[in-house]
């Protein structure tokens, strides 16, 4: 006698069918992107605790991790990461950006809206500056409203967690943004100064503001477009100076256009103009690494 057959009622409780729902199914819209970028490295819960806060208020919120390897307290750094993976980013996407040396002190902490539409939630200390540039901030709001905060429990040494992450996570919810605090002029907002590169009669002094990654690679604020206008062909050996040390390096498009060990200068995937060894760590063999001036003669 073969057992009894059960009945779909049975089935839907026991959740193996689905139950019949009138119009097409859709799919849920998707949370906001929400970008996080910090000088926090992955070693302790920092980056975690920050996540927890952020999807405890926002939980369909897209978190994507830019880097936690900004070196510690170097805003020029952040900055320039920011600038980089920003474009990259949902014209919506909420960004968390935390270099905060100045933690705990009369700095300022923002909103900032670009052109894009992007909001950042940063601290006040120039981290703008090279987004800035690109896709000018054309609002700002400082954050002074204790209901936006994670409450009587905030420190004065880690506003990640209790000041920028909770703002991240309600703007993701969608909060309307003027509750964080009163309107403040961009044009009060710090940036760095950051001198361009030198351009002289005999060539440029540029400067290195970064090493690409775990690779050593050797960035310089000169853009392929300047670099351009000193007249070198690809192929050619540019007769490079770096910490005052001859340093030639032929010109061109990528890596394997060199010997294996050999420097090469060219333009990186951001338009900026880069030393390298091939399948090698230019700034480890060579000892140099952000700050280095690197002197770039015009071709004759």
């Amino acid at each position: 006698m073969s057992a009894p057959r059960p009945s779909r009622r049975g089935l839907l409780a026991a959740g193996l069918v689905l139950p019949l729902v009138a119009g097409p199914v859709r799919a849920a819209a998707p949370g906001r992107m929400v970008g996080f970028l910090s000088d926090f490295d992955e070693i302790d819960d920092a980056v975690a605790i920050c996540r927890a806060v952020i999807l405890s208020l926002a939980p369909d919120a897209r978190l994507l991790d830019i880097t936690h390897r900004v070196p510690p307290y170097d805003v020029e750094a952040g900055a320039r990461l920011l600038a980089g993976s920003a474009p990259w980013l949902a014209a919506d996407a909420v960004i968390l950006v935390v270099v905060d040396p100045g933690v705990g002190s009369t700095r300022r902490a923002i909103v900032a809206r670009t052109r894009r539409g992007q909001s950042l939630v940063l601290p006040d200390n120039g981290l703008i500056t090279l987004l800035d540039a690109t896709d000018p901030i054309v609002q700002a709001r400082e954050i002074t409203a204790e209901s936006w905060m994670i409450g009587a429990r905030r420190s004065s040494t880690f506003h990640g967690r209790d000041i920028f992450a909770p703002v991240v996570g309600r703007l993701a919810r969608g909060d309307d943004w003027r509750g964080v605090g009163p309107e403040i002029d961009p044009k009060t907002l710090i940036r760095l100064d950051l001198a361009p590169p030198r351009m002289g009669a005999d060539g440029v002094h540029a400067r290195a503001i970064g090493t690409d990654g775990p690779y050593g690679n050797l960035i310089l604020d000169l853009s392929a477009e300047a670099f351009a206008g000193l007249g070198w062909r690809l192929g050619e050996t540019v007769p490079l100076t770096v910490a005052g040390r001859p340093e030639p390096a032929p010109y061109v498009r990528t890596f394997s256009d060199v010997p294996e060990g050999a420097v090469l200068l060219y333009p990186d995937s951001r338009g900026r103009m880069s030393l390298a060894l091939n399948m090698g760590n230019y700034a480890a063999a060579r000892g140099v690494g952000p700050g280095v001036e690197v002197f770039i003669p015009r071709r004759r």
